[in-house]
């Protein structure tokens, strides 16, 4: 989203330069399609200067310079005005041997309708230029190309403030050249020259979006750059930040909420059911019973358990039962004994008494 709105932007910076130029041939095309500006060319002359190329009149139509230029490319008249110093200035020579040197591109025309406008870096260390080049004719547009004239305007600040309250940007420019103090890397460098367009977080509250600008002849030349606080990305942020929180609070509710249920319905009846069969354990009384309430896995083993006590005190009764019946019947077998046995040999030693005495009275006898 961020990209997509600093690629939005620079569109919009760049959609401003393309007005700029159609409002240079626009003016172009009015002054250069006049019979006063055809005859101006072939004849110099004063009233054309005092009624037409005086401060006020190109401050008006915000234009810096018209240069003059006649059917064999020479340069007839020019004038330069600088607004912010209220005066007219001089450009340097430079400037007119750059047209001169481009004069196929720039003074050469193949019909009427004809122009040429764009950006002009003649000097590295010069203010760029946004110029226009419209052939010279009458107003009918009958006749031979009486020559040519150049329009322009100044990209100082100052344009680019007027570019920036008209798109409520933030515009730069800066001549696009590569070197040790640029404040792109050398793959940046490449990426723009190649994508024609670069956007680039400079820190956590502000990008800038950059592109190029070619000059008049179609070769790039200008880094455009246009600036943009990160709303999109620290909404973004904070947007994560507070799910962040939502999540953190929700996770550590939901597992407060996981060991209360665990201990309600799982723990607490585990403890109690441990010290339940702990009991058991220890007094070793079959007849305690677990005692859990519930309809779930723990309530059901409790009373499987349960069962199976009442199964073993079943069996010990039943153990301890045949064990008395058991030791009645030894103490019955003793007591038989006893009575059997012991009448047997009294009955012995009697009988041996009485054959003792039958001896004694037999001889007797």
């Amino acid at each position: 989203m961020e990209e997509k709105i600093v690629s939005d932007r620079l569109t919009r910076a760049i959609n401003q330069f393309n007005q700029e130029y159609d409002s240079l041939i626009a003016l172009g095309n009015d002054w250069s399609t006049w019979d006063d500006t055809n005859t101006f060319t072939e004849n110099i002359n004063e009233e054309y200067i005092q009624a037409n190329l005086q401060y006020e009149s190109l401050r008006d139509i915000n234009i810096n310079f018209m240069f003059f230029y006649n059917k064999t490319d020479s340069l007839v008249f020019s004038r330069v005005f600088d607004f912010n110093q209220e005066k007219e200035i001089t450009l340097p020579n430079s400037l007119y041997s750059f047209i001169y040197d481009n004069k196929e591109l720039l003074l050469h025309h193949s019909n009427y309708n004809h122009s040429h406008v764009g950006i002009v870096l003649y000097n590295q260390k010069q203010t760029p230029l946004l110029i226009c080049a419209t052939p010279i004719v009458k107003n009918n547009k009958e006749g031979p190309i009486g020559g040519t004239l150049v329009v322009g305007r100044f990209l100082n600040k100052e344009r680019l403030n007027y570019f920036e309250n008209i798109t409520q940007l933030s515009i730069t420019i800066n001549p696009l050249l590569y070197n040790s103090s640029s404040v792109l890397s050398h793959d940046t460098f490449s990426d723009i020259l190649e994508k024609k367009i670069y956007i680039q977080p400079v820190n956590g509250t502000y990008i800038v979006g950059y592109s190029v600008l070619d000059d008049i002849s179609g070769v790039p030349i200008l880094l455009l750059g246009v600036g943009s606080n990160r709303d999109v990305y620290n909404q973004g942020l904070n947007v994560l930040q507070n799910l962040f929180i939502f999540l953190f609070i929700t996770t550590f509710s939901l597992v407060i909420a996981t060991i209360v249920i665990l201990d309600k319905f799982v723990t607490s009846r585990l403890t109690i059911f441990t010290k339940s069969v702990g009991e058991i354990q220890n007094y070793k009384d079959l007849s305690k019973s677990i005692e859990i309430d519930g309809n779930d896995e723990i309530s059901r083993l409790g009373k499987n358990i349960n069962i199976m006590l009442n199964s073993l005190q079943n069996l010990w009764s039943m153990k301890d039962s045949a064990e008395i019946s058991l030791q009645k019947k030894i103490e019955e077998l003793e007591r038989f004994k006893t009575i059997t046995i012991d009448r047997e040999i009294k009955m012995i030693e009697l009988k041996k008494q009485l054959n003792e005495l039958r001896l004694k009275s037999g001889e007797k006898m």
